[in-house]
């Protein structure tokens, strides 16, 4: 896989304020879907004395390690983001594909795949371009607005030593004041942004953290660390239990007997390793009484994922990490079980198996946020988003209610929110293993497929690979239909020779594409797509820089040197396309010649290169290619994909 890569702020705000002018979109996130606020409804929720617009927010997870996933969790009403986790161990060789959602959910990633110093400018870019957005009112509502209201939750994880390093230290201090970051990044806008620079940001990114940690990290580790975020930093620290805290027997129950997962076999390892119910309990009263005398919160999440035996062919390694509807069910009790030992007012929040069939109900067990990945990983991917809220909107109407803390007292009966979020679980927790959504039978189909090998061009054209890739990396490109009869050349030894080639055809209005540096190759949309084959391997891959092109030699692929330049690679061959501005003439080179053509590929002038043999054939199949991708990036140029191909920094 080429390796992650972002880009800078410009690019994004460049490619933001031109796509949404021109087609109403944000990295091809239509308005229609966007959140923009309910009138008369106040959705906003406190988190640890910052307010969020909205309960929502993505999980820690592939849907917040790049700047373009948080905008896009922006867009579908996020407010709560769980930054993807950091630790000091940032080169990762992470399996692929490390993704499988055909059903319910399993995964084998667990960190981030970026270096920590590269998180880090992802994370702050995405604050300010937020920040920036709002300033420009770009989605119509008017700066200062509660909408704008977000707050980034830090994922940090996984042992105390790791924690305690230099390396995450000036990491956590940083980005708690990361007053010289936000200034070097609005230095550099160009002089058209100018205005922009004095914009007022707040350098206190984040004073919470939520606290990954492995399987089998003992209690004493755990808390060593809640203490170490506590005393040292001054963060309000947020435990992410594991679901193994329920004991095997429970968990046996709910999966195999009562949901019918038999198909899922447990680790009996993991339960036995990993820290026990009494012991968290114990631990976060400990906690709790420590954070009071800090003046800072402490809290739990539920759930992590949990593992299982790898018994499937997506993934190489031993175990994998179950996600999705099931552990719904088993998080909520969870969740259930542990408040009940706390009391009523201890702060929880929550990720496992979030829908927008049961995004209210966790809303109304007074969890804040109620967090969402699984479910994002399907088709229509952070658009989902708008239905949560959609759902929520529904029910505080209905129930003639304003905000979110009206809608738990109303569904409770109770005077206060802290009663009424256990009396609601009291309630909503029982329930759930009878709800036929939970179980197997509701949950075993897999995306269709098709008897169609996917290949580099014309595809189906469904564009489900879009939406579900995490980091928008996969886009389309609208050609038109092209039906050409093309000519090979043949080398005479003292000029070139037309010989009938094969005729290039283009069924398709459209096509699909990748940009090879916002993918990880994480699988999700081979998943989704009809075809066989994966789109992020067989469609077109589009690097940012020459640099990216050449380290990753062994794909073939593209790349822009200017607006007007094309590097390609092609079946391990090398070529060259370039045009001048308003030109309908082409330069195409390979190793050994350099033609000047017509669109339709006819020759009108040719030079050898590296002592070309007379006879030697050239073929125009690669030149085809590139200059459908050449003129399809360049004549779309309000797409994001192409004012970042684009972009003023090559």
């Amino acid at each position: 896989m080429a390796e992650l890569l972002g880009v800078g702020l410009t690019n994004h705000l460049d490619s933001i304020l031109a796509e949404f002018k021109a087609k109403q979109s944000i990295y091809g996130y239509p308005k229609r879907k966007m959140y923009l606020g309910f009138p008369g409804l106040d959705l906003g929720i406190d988190f640890h004395g910052r307010r969020a617009e909205t309960p929502l927010g993505p999980a820690s997870g592939p849907h917040t390690q790049m700047v373009q996933n948080i905008v896009l969790s922006f867009l579908g009403g996020g407010r709560i983001m769980e930054l993807k986790t950091v630790q000091t161990l940032d080169q990762l060789e992470i399996p692929r594909p490390c993704i499988d959602i055909r059903n319910i959910g399993y995964n084998v990633e667990w960190s981030q795949e970026m270096r920590l110093e590269d998180s880090f400018k992802e994370y702050v870019t995405a604050w300010v371009l937020l920040k920036l957005l709002e300033e420009l009112e770009v989605l119509g509502i008017p700066k200062g607005s509660p909408f704008y209201d977000t707050v980034f939750d830090v994922s940090v994880g996984y042992d105390l030593q790791g924690i305690r390093s230099q390396a995450m230290q000036d990491w956590l201090r940083d980005f708690k004041n990361a007053g010289n970051a936000l200034a070097g990044l609005l230095d550099e806008l160009p002089a058209r942004f100018d205005h922009l620079k004095q914009a007022d940001i707040p350098a206190n990114i984040s004073d919470s953290i939520t606290l990954s940690t492995f399987h089998g990290c003992p209690a004493n580790e755990i808390e060593a660390i809640v203490e170490h975020l506590i005393t040292e930093h001054g963060f309000n620290v947020i435990v992410k239990m594991n679901p193994t805290i329920l004991g095997y027997d429970f968990v046996d129950q709910t999966l195999h007997r009562d949901l019918g997962y038999s198909n899922i076999v447990l680790d009996r390892d993991a339960f036995e390793h990993d820290m026990q119910f009494s012991e968290g309990v114990s631990m976060m009263q400990r906690l709790k009484d420590l954070a009071e005398k800090h003046g800072v919160n402490v809290g739990a999440k539920f759930t992590n994922t949990l593992v299982v035996k790898n018994n499937q062919a997506v993934f190489t390694d031993e175990v994998m990490y179950l996600s999705g509807t099931p552990l719904h069910v088993l998080s909520m009790n969870a969740m259930h079980r542990f408040r009940l030992a706390m009391g009523e007012h201890f702060h929880v929040s929550f990720s496992a198996g979030i829908t927008k069939h049961n995004f209210v109900d966790a809303v109304l067990c007074n969890m804040r946020p109620v967090s969402t990945c699984t479910d994002l990983l399907k088709e229509g991917g952070y658009t989902r988003l708008f239905d949560y809220l959609k759902r929520l909107q529904k029910e505080m109407t209905d129930a003639g209610c304003s905000t979110v803390k009206e809608l738990i007292l109303s569904e409770s009966g109770k005077a206060s929110i802290a009663a009424g979020g256990v009396a609601n679980a009291n309630r909503i927790v029982p329930a759930l293993l009878a709800d036929p959504r939970y179980h197997y039978e509701s949950n075993k189909k897999e995306p269709p497929k098709i008897a169609s090998e996917l290949e580099l061009f014309d595809c189906i054209t469904c564009n489900k690979c879009l939406p579900v890739c995490p980091n928008a990396a996969n886009f389309s490109i609208h050609t038109g239909t092209v039906e050409i009869e093309t000519s090979d050349y043949r080398f005479t030894g003292q000029d070139f020779q037309a010989v009938p080639g094969p005729d290039f055809v283009l069924a398709k209005q459209d096509q699909i594409a990748n940009l090879a540096d916002f993918c990880n190759e994480c699988g999700d949309c081979d998943t989704y797509c009809p075809e066989l084959g994966g789109p992020f391997v067989e469609k077109p891959r589009f690097f940012f820089s020459e640099e990216s092109y050449r380290q990753f030699d062994q794909y073939d692929g593209f790349c822009f040197l200017t607006k007007y330049e094309m590097r390609g690679r092609i079946a391990g061959g090398e070529y060259s396309l370039r045009c001048n501005a308003g030109s309908e003439e082409y330069c195409w080179s390979s190793e050994k010649v350099e033609f000047k053509l017509d669109p339709a590929g006819r020759l009108l002038s040719g030079r050898t290169l590296n002592g070309l043999a007379a006879g030697s054939l050239i073929q125009m199949h690669p030149f085809h290619i590139m200059r459908i991708l050449f003129d399809g990036v360049r004549n779309n140029p309000d797409d994001y994909p192409a004012v970042l191909l684009h972009r003023e920094n090559l």
